[in-house]
């Protein structure tokens, strides 16, 4: 190198290479500590960048590379060696209350980290989670802004109740996912799942479902950074539903309304025409309903922050603001705000504070009824095949469309653009969330910390309906609604919680490293909600109380509390670096139990060896680590209603004492005294590898989980007793096995070419119920049943094994439902299991119904690559889940059974006597509307849940008008799918009428990264 002599700035120079092979380092950022003077090195390795200041630090910084710092000397020959990121290896992970090294991890927990700018166009941050873990199922239900959060699953169900994991961000826990989706994704560093029990047995009676921790962006020592994030898209639905057109629609139902009574014809030839030809688009019309109602709407997002400090105090806050239309028609918008404020200072070398904050306002908007006009039988969704296409969406007079020209006033479809923009709703979420906690080293190897956190929580929820009526395409009156109404509410919840912790850590003669954690907490929560509701304002113009409303004034409320108190503890021991030892334990006390209930003790064990510490392995030059592990916990579940310990009375019982009315109350539910714990043991074998140089990591784990005394209501009662239910109590037991597999390849090549490529492949036995107690009974919900020995609400009903052909085949098969009258060719056939001594009896009836489908994936499978190379990046995420049922029955897949119900476009191909289809049945037959295996699908898939393009501008040239980052980025979620589901997106929850929740939706967006 060359050295010129020092003054007030000095322009030093050299050369970077990679440890690995030599070669040149190719765009290695190298940057003055404390100040915005940077470059890059070329093509050959070789930087100059002008310093200023005596002791100039550099930074040489590089993805794929170790980060490296240099305390500038003034030497004249500078040659930086960069060694390749193992990042596998000495990864600081979070772990529960601290952190750990991924080598010395004896517990199953995976960590996905984030970059600076969080550039995916997700509506909440549980998406981020899409593609990154093994053994966690996420699911996004329904795609209405503001409620599109997904759920999260860990390894299997594990209650018969809630299985949401717990939800740690920033040391604050959480029993549900509201505050985790509504954070920024740009203020979030890292998130962590702790799958087995050895991991969450650290949080006890509340990680029975696993635990995700989260943990936000802080600030560093070093002038003020100012980062602004954008992105401006739209969004599309993945699939839109294809139903039948008019005439074919007024065919159909006229064979359908014929096959049921004999009925005439409901649509003449004429009437048929007359859609076909448009002469008469007010009484007959030909409407797609489903592309009338979908469209495509605005997206965008914008995040600022600020970050910085010195040696004693380092500061970040930051703002976002999210706003996202439905892909829906009418009135529904979500607008949400994000702030956040980390706080860290090292008051004297022995004390330091720190302060961490978040919070957001969320807004929703809709017509009235708000989300509920869009999902259930009467929601908008529903209206896709409820909606006969012969009535138009407005008639000529421009009133909106409700009959068609042979419909009455008693047959009119609710109209789906209508119901979108009548009357108004809003609902306002606001949640402040903040931890402040002290840490003090009373010795070198000793530390106490004391924290207090509170979470509030506030909804305001209004709807008003006003004055309505709707009219035919003459004026004529087909429905009134002569009366407006207004009802509002709110809720407040907040949560306390104080934690103590005393950590303690040394080294004994080199070979003993020795870790020990105690802590105590004490949670305090309370929930109140308030509601009331009036009727007939003088006017539709102003919705508030004060407005005079008059009639069926009505008011509710309740409040509920709950307390928690914790003592925990862990012991790390590693003897040489080699074996690996770690033990839990927690103690709980909840009021949710009795007093002779109260406590529970949750203990964890875990083992690990690293083998490739051993002498006998150490010349094996390509591998760079092997770990054995294995692991055994118990862990809880308290998240039950609060007083089933309790016996409660029902005060909403009225008596008529003569001609007066006398308010009463009555018992009407056995308390459970003996309620506890919901439990969950589990035993875990893992094995980590690294190889070359841990370019290559291998995380491959077997769980075996079994969940007992899990909470179960279907027991026998005397009709003696007076009551009818009973309180929940711990009887039921079930059990889940899997195997999980990570792969992860990362290099970097010649000439600048970083990449790296990881996926994961889990594959789970089928979920069992193992018991339901001693006299506990089946219970049959719907389309779902709890039973011994199958998957928990596993999907109940017949078994179709054909469609009837012909009169003769009808009458030597099993008579279905003992009513061979009304059974006809073109029905479907239903198999004849069991009759009343467990054998076939020649009668299709109730003892007929067995287990039709699954719930629960077999596979859940994922794939992520991304590669940069001089400015330019791609990162692509793929998620798929393989062999899981879905039943489709609520959405013209039932065609034609209400009076103007549609079908999908697939019945056109319908049997018929010239179509004798084996597939699809007649219409209007006796039994076809039956739940079946007709109605069960495979909604297995595989989706690319993100695509992501950026341009990083050179440093050299944004150096030069104060920018240090400038990038442009095109970014996609959810836009390619592979499945064999047709009509409708295969990711939805679990049930029978998720169909007529709002579809998900394709996004696409382009936005801006700029750091000052």
């Amino acid at each position: 190198m060359s050295l010129q002599s020092f003054s007030q700035t000095t322009t030093v120079t050299g050369t970077v290479t990679n440890a690995g092979d030599n070669a040149p380092a190719v765009g290695v950022s190298v940057v003055q500590q404390g100040s915005e003077k940077g470059t890059t090195t070329d093509q050959k390795g070789f930087f100059s960048l002008t310093v200023s200041g005596s002791k100039p630090v550099l930074i040489f910084s590089s993805v794929g590379f170790q980060t490296y710092t240099l305390n500038w000397d003034g030497s004249s020959a500078i040659a930086i060696r960069l060694e390749p990121e193992v990042a596998s290896l000495q990864d600081v992970v979070v772990v529960g209350y601290g952190t750990q090294k991924k080598i010395n991890q004896t517990g199953a927990t995976q960590t996905f980290k984030l970059s600076e700018s969080v550039n995916q166009p997700v509506t909440n941050s549980g998406q981020l989670m899409y593609g990154r873990f093994s053994g966690v199922q996420l699911t996004q239900g329904t795609g209405l802004p503001g409620a599109d959060g997904s759920s999260i699953t860990i390894r299997g169900i594990g209650s018969f109740g809630s299985t949401t994991p717990l939800i740690v961000i920033d040391n604050i826990q959480y029993e549900n996912l509201s505050v985790f989706n509504s954070l920024a994704p740009s203020d979030i560093e890292s998130i962590s799942v702790l799958k087995d029990a050895s991991a969450g047995a650290i949080y006890g009676a509340r990680g029975a479902n696993g635990v995700v921790i989260v943990t936000t962006k802080k600030g560093k020592s070093g002038s003020m950074s100012v980062v602004y994030n954008n992105y401006f898209g739209f969004q599309e639905v993945t699939v839109v539903p294809k139903y039948l057109n008019a005439m074919d629609y007024a065919t159909l139902m006229n064979e359908a309304l014929f096959n049921r009574s004999g009925a005439l014809p409901r649509y003449s030839t004429a009437n048929i025409e007359a859609m076909r030809d448009g002469s008469d688009p007010d009484r007959f019309a030909n409407t797609n309903w489903a592309n009338e109602i979908l469209r495509r709407a605005p997206i965008q997002n914008h995040y600022i922050s600020f970050s910085g400090g010195n040696d004693k105090t380092t500061y970040r806050a930051s703002f976002g603001y999210l706003t996202q239309e439905a892909v829906v028609q009418g009135k529904f918008k979500s607008d949400r705000y994000n702030m956040s404020l980390n706080l860290n200072s090292q008051l004297k070398k022995w004390l330091s504070v720190s302060n961490s904050f978040n919070a957001y306002w969320s807004r929703f908007t809709g017509p009235s009824g708000g989300a509920g006009a869009i999902t259930g039988e009467t929601g908008i969704i529903n209206q896709f095949q409820r909606s006969t296409p012969t009535v138009p969406v407005y008639y000529a007079n421009g009133e909106y469309g409700t009959v068609d020209g042979v419909f009455n006033a008693s047959f009119p479809i609710t109209n789906a653009i209508r119901r979108g923009n009548l009357g108004s709703s809003t609902s306002d979420d606001l949640n402040f969330a903040n931890r402040f906690g002290v840490t003090a080293n009373i010795t070198k190897d000793l530390s106490f910390e004391t924290s207090g956190s509170f979470n509030i929580f506030t909804t305001q929820e209004s709807n008003f309906t006003p004055r309505n009526k709707t009219v035919d395409w003459a004026g004529q009156i087909i429905s009134e609604a002569p009366i407006n109404s207004l009802s509002n509410s709110s809720a407040l919840n907040y949560r306390l919680l104080n934690e103590n912790i005393m950590r303690y850590h040394h080294v004994f003669k080199s070979k003993h490293d020795v870790a020990v954690l105690l802590g105590h907490s004490i949670q305090y929560g309370r929930n109140d909600n308030f509601s009331g509701s009036l009727k007939n304002f003088p006017t539709d113009g102003l919705q508030e109380f004060d407005a005079g409303g008059v009639l069926e004034p009505n008011v509710s409320g309740g409040g509920s509390e709950f307390a928690l108190q914790s003592f925990f503890s862990r012991i790390n021991y590693i003897y040489d670096g080699k074996y690996l030892f770690e033990f839990n334990m927690r103690r709980d006390a909840s009021s949710r139990f009795s007093s002779a209930n109260r406590y529970g003790n949750f203990p964890s064990a875990s083992v690990g060896w690293r083998l490739s510490q051993e002498n006998f392995l150490s010349r094996i030059n390509w591998l760079s680590d092997l770990k054995l592990r294995a692991s055994w916990g118990i862990t809880g579940n308290d998240n039950i209603d609060n007083y089933l310990y309790a016996q409660t009375y029902n005060v909403s019982l009225d008596y008529f004492l003569g001609t007066n009315i006398v308010s009463g109350a009555a018992l009407t539910r056995l308390a459970n005294p003996n309620v506890k714990w919901e439990t969950i043991e589990q035993y875990d074998i893992g094995l980590d590898a690294g190889f070359f140089r841990n370019k290559l990591s291998l995380t491959a784990d077997y769980f075996n989980r079994k969940s007992y005394d899990l909470l179960y209501s279907n027991f026998p009662i005397p009709a003696s007793i007076g009551v009818a239910n009973l309180a929940a109590i711990n009887a039921a037991s079930m059990l889940n096995r899997g195997v999980e597999v990570v792969l992860n390849y990362r290099d970097r090549l010649k000439g600048g070419l970083n990449y790296s490529v990881g996926g994961s492949i889990s594959k789970f036995a089928d979920n069992e119920v193992t018991g339901l107690g001693d006299r506990g009974l089946e219970s049959i919900s719907g389309v779902s049943i709890v039973r011994v020995g199958v998957p928990y609400n596993a999907y109940f009903g017949y078994k179709a094994i054909g469609i009837f052909q012909t009169a003769d085949e009808v009458a030597n098969s099993p008579r279905q439902f003992n009513n061979p009258a009304l059974t006809k060719p073109g029905d479907i056939k239903y198999a004849d299991i069991s009759g009343a001594d467990g054998k076939p009896d020649g009668v299709v009836n109730e003892q007929d119904r067995t287990i039709i489908g699954n719930p629960y994936p077999s596979w859940i499978y994922n794939f992520n690559a991304s590669l940069d190379y001089k400015g330019f990046d791609l990162n692509v995420v793929f998620e798929g889940i393989g062999n899981v049922d879905r039943i489709f029955y609520d959405n013209g897949q039932l065609p034609f059974e209400g009076d103007r119900n549609n079908g999908l476009t697939y019945w056109i191909n319908r049997w018929t006597p010239t179509n004798p289809s084996t597939k699809l049945p007649r219409l209007g037959g006796y039994s076809n509307a039956l739940i079946s295996t007709f109605y069960i699908q495979d909604a297995s898939y595989l989706r690319m849940k993100n695509l992501e393009i950026g341009y990083s501008l050179p440093a050299s040239l944004i150096n030069k008008v104060g920018l240090s980052k400038l990038r442009f980025f095109l970014s996609g979620q959810n836009i390619l799918t592979f499945t064999k589901l047709e009509n409708f997106d295969p990711e939805r929850a679990r049930g029978r009428n998720t169909d007529q929740n709002v579809p998900l939706y394709k996004v696409y967006t382009f936005g801006v990264n700029v750091k000052f």
